[in-house]
């Protein structure tokens, strides 16, 4: 297993449960499942499996953090630039769809390509970029109402 896919799938999960016992026991299921399938077929693990893996135990893992309770960013053990404020990526969560906060994951902080994520998501590239601009528009409401001490 490349360790750039083990950087991703961590990276998946602590961004997308923030919650760092949650994330790590997700992201440790997913490693352990690909280092199996790669040993069993001798080929390397596809980007396509790879989403449909951590899709899979996104799905498992998402039950331990209840949506009604506030999520609140893990950053004492995280090293973050002084001006990124990971408060606008909590609140974005709060209300957002899970499918839709996957997609900005894997597109735009992995950088996994739209035929990729149709493939893993096992739907059309339409429906992929559809939740992109989806994402996008309600994170950047989210943005805006920050910015002017409004609430989403």
């Amino acid at each position: 297993m490349k360790r750039d896919q083990v950087r991703d799938i961590g990276l998946f999960f602590l961004l997308g449960f923030m919650d760092e016992k949650v994330a790590l026991a997700a992201a440790s299921r997913c490693v352990a499942k690909v280092k199996v399938a790669q040993e069993s077929s001798g080929r390397p693990f596809e980007t396509v499996e790879l989403i449909k893996v951590c899709r899979e135990a996104w799905k498992t893992f998402r039950n331990q953090i209840p949506r009604n309770h506030p999520l609140t960013a893990p950053t004492d053990s995280w090293v973050l630039p002084p001006a990124l404020d990971i408060s606008i990526w909590t609140r974005y969560q709060k209300d957002s769809a899970d499918e839709d906060i996957m997609a900005l994951l894997f597109s735009l902080v992995l950088g996994v390509s739209d035929q990729d994520l149709a493939d893993g998501f096992q739907t059309s590239v339409g429906t992929i970029r559809y939740r992109l601009g989806k994402g996008v528009r309600q994170l950047g409401l989210v943005v805006r109402s920050q910015r002017t001490g409004g609430t989403t």
